[in-house]
């Protein structure tokens, strides 16, 4: 199994464009592996395959972005159907599960992800971002 020692959480909001870029310095100046995460995650099978398709936009940006500053970046795509979300903030428990699912599963030393999503609305910090940082179980930098 591959290590990677940066992970990259971005869901391509403002802040997940900062946490892009965040990882790509660390990641070029220490010469280490990078991998870059998208959870898709949604209650219809239309909905995530949309959530899908902007994931796979998301991804190939970094890649691209990677390949230019000559980091090879791999991809890693989540999607998740849910049926019924059953309570609030259910959803970015999800996500903060998936994440720290594949840190673990790849040994990342660190996870690098935007302060705040797409639909976030606590403003200071948002909540996959909190969950990560509550139950991550290696360094994790949030850009803002």
């Amino acid at each position: 199994m591959t290590k990677y020692e940066i992970l990259l959480a971005t869901d391509g909001s403002e802040y997940g464009r900062k946490a892009e870029i965040a990882a790509m310095k660390i990641t070029k100046s220490y010469n280490i592996k990078m991998a870059a995460i998208y959870v898709a995650v949604a209650k219809k099978d239309s909905e995530r395959e949309e959530l899908v398709s902007h994931g796979e936009e998301v991804l190939g940006r970094v890649v691209d972005m990677g390949a230019d500053m000559g980091i090879d970046v791999h991809k890693i795509l989540v999607g998740v159907s849910m049926q019924r979300i059953p309570k609030m903030g259910a959803r970015a428990e999800i996500i903060a599960h998936a994440i720290l699912e594949a840190a673990e599963k790849y040994n990342v030393h660190t996870i690098v992800m935007g302060g705040e999503g797409e639909t976030e609305i606590n403003p200071e910090l948002g909540s996959v971002a909190q969950a990560v940082v509550k139950k991550a179980k290696c360094t994790v930098l949030v850009a803002r």
